[in-house]
């Protein structure tokens, strides 16, 4: 049984270092001659039409999340940067324009109420049912 010791843990620990190190020394991430030749190598390895939609998807997502992390922290009305709002004991509801903000909900509070055509969905809104089907008492 071989004992462990400070200088043979060191010496695995610079075989493997050392074994990664020369295992990636003639690596090149972008391959000289062949079909990849020329001034636009990079795009010929690293672009396909495929996958626009993808890059497309996560920029839409990029900027709903920003937009949202944005207005949570400029316009929540628990959060406060100002030193007067943080010196009041109780700070909900002073400033306007931050309740305002808060209470916007990215314009998405009255989505649902009214009626979205984008082809091939259909959203009525619940009211317009409600109008469409009512039965008038008399």
């Amino acid at each position: 049984m071989v004992a462990v010791t400070p200088s043979l843990v060191r010496c695995l620990f610079l075989s493997v270092w050392q074994g990664w190190e020369d295992a990636v020394a003639n690596w090149q991430e972008i391959p000289k001659g062949g079909i990849n030749r020329g001034p636009n190598a990079v795009r010929k390895i690293w672009y396909n039409p495929a996958i626009v939609p993808l890059w497309g998807a996560i920029g839409l997502a990029s900027v709903v999340c920003g937009g949202f992390i944005i207005k949570y922290f400029a316009g929540h009305t628990e959060i406060s940067w100002s030193k007067t709002m943080r010196a009041t004991y109780d700070h909900q509801g002073l400033s306007e324009s931050r309740v305002a903000s808060h209470n916007s909900h990215f314009g998405m509070r009255d989505l649902n109420k009214r009626d979205v055509n984008l082809f091939p969905f259909k959203f009525t809104a619940m009211d317009n049912i409600i109008k469409k089907h009512k039965v008038e008492v008399e």
